[in-house]
């Protein structure tokens, strides 16, 4: 092994690196989008929904989806040498993950509509704002 090998890196390795900027880049995106689509929505009283399945969010986020799921993938096979197992249980990670989260961010945002601030404040609400809490919900009941 001449001097030369030992300063190659491994194409593994910049697919790892690649994949995890990528990731990350396009969840910063995701992000911003998400943030301008509520601060339209608190800026708009006549819009009652928080929008954020939209083309470009939804491209956003499968994009950032797929980049994890390279990066998983290409991380297991560093350490399995069958690379198809590798994809698969990078997919049975991620997938059902980014489903979830998909899913949990529409909850969230019906939460946010409906009951306002508060009800997705967790530093208020574990700080002992309780009452607070459950007297605004009883307030906008009414």
């Amino acid at each position: 092994m001449s001097s030369s090998e030992t300063l190659v890196v491994q194409p593994i390795y910049i697919a790892i690196i690649a994949s995890t900027l990528f990731a990350i880049i396009f969840g910063l995106i995701f992000k911003d989008m998400l943030e301008y689509q509520v601060a339209v929505w608190k800026e708009d009283l006549n819009q009652t929904k928080i929008t954020y399945k939209t083309p470009n969010l939804t491209v956003a986020y499968l994009a950032m989806s797929l980049c994890v799921w390279v990066s998983v993938s290409t991380s297991l096979a560093v350490f399995f040498e069958v690379n198809w197992f590798s994809a698969i249980a990078g997919a049975a990670v991620v997938i059902p993950t980014a489903l979830l989260i998909w899913f949990q961010l529409g909850s969230m945002f019906s939460l946010w509509e409906n009951k306002g601030d508060e009800a997705i404040d967790l530093d208020r609400f574990f700080a002992g704002d309780r009452e607070r809490i459950e007297a605004a919900k009883s307030g906008q009941k009414d």
